[in-house]
């Protein structure tokens, strides 16, 4: 029992650490953006960084929102099909769906994700100089996030279904 809680426990703070910086990184963008407009429409005094400084926080808002959605199952997917057919057939498709989802998760994201940071190490943003390298690492941590989802879902759905074959 005990160690239920601490695994829950620890479910719990590991999950909710892409929706936190999704959410700081949201909150951010409209204050930016807002600063943005005022300096630029009000003060007709442009700040160059605020754009760059957005696009950046998008980014990775994008991609940590993106494993957050894969966390509560709410990536794209046609759940039409699903409500339409028998629920064993449905849990099955649901069953491979899940390792697609790690798969894709693993090779395309965080595999080729590391592999884009020594290149993207040398490049630079035109103005705050800040390295590629830290723009393009949301798509190797957002991966890594979305492998643990797939990863539990996976472990969760063989044991439900162990469960109700015994």
């Amino acid at each position: 029992m005990n160690t239920h809680k601490k695994e829950t426990s620890l479910w719990l703070k590991i999950s909710s650490i892409d929706e936190i910086l999704a959410s700081v990184f949201l909150a951010i963008i409209v204050i930016l953006s807002a600063y943005g407009v005022v300096t630029r429409y009000v003060l007709n005094s442009p700040s160059a960084w605020v754009e760059e400084v957005c696009i950046v926080f998008f980014i990775w808002f994008t991609f940590l929102a993106s494993s957050a959605l894969a966390k509560n199952n709410e990536l794209i997917r046609i759940d039409y099909l699903l409500t339409k057919i028998p629920a064993r057939l449905a849990n099955i498709i649901d069953g491979i769906f899940q390792p697609l989802v790690m798969i894709f998760c693993l090779v395309f994201m965080a595999y080729l994700g590391f592999k884009l940071l020594p290149m993207a190490q040398f490049r630079f943003t035109p103005s705050l100089q800040l390295s590629y390298a830290y723009i393009y690492a949301a798509i190797p941590i957002s991966a890594s996030f979305m492998l643990f989802y797939e990863v539990r879902k996976i472990v969760y759905f063989f044991k439900i279904n162990r469960g109700s074959q015994s």
